[in-house]
């Protein structure tokens, strides 16, 4: 993972997630998404993740490594995708698949902005 680019990661597994936290990751170990500038402008100028961090009390922001994690935080944050999802959005349709990989492995979306 290339820490110059913003990027949102999932752990495939939770011993991913534990070697995530001490950086020290193996290939095969997380699901990335590097943002592109374009992306990332499309994504922070939009309400999402505003949205997410009201119904979750995180901070997701371009300041700051966050996280969303734990099934009813994960679901949360699913619903919230999924109401924003518009056909032909790649960004917001590649969110919500990460999602749903963090939900069914019982990991986190990690936010590395």
């Amino acid at each position: 993972m290339n820490t110059a680019r913003k990027w949102i990661v999932v752990p495939t597994s939770k011993a991913a997630m534990q070697r995530l936290d001490l950086d020290q990751c193996l290939p095969g170990d997380l699901e990335e998404l590097a943002l592109s500038p374009e992306q990332w402008a499309l994504l922070s100028r939009s309400d999402l993740l505003p949205s997410l961090n009201r119904a979750l009390g995180s901070l997701i922001d371009d300041y700051e490594d966050a996280s969303i994690q734990g099934q009813a935080a994960l679901a949360t944050a699913l619903s919230i995708l999924m109401q924003a999802a518009t056909p032909g959005d790649e960004l917001i349709h590649r969110l919500i698949a990460l999602n749903r990989l963090a939900l069914e492995r019982d990991t986190g979306l990690f936010f590395y902005f």
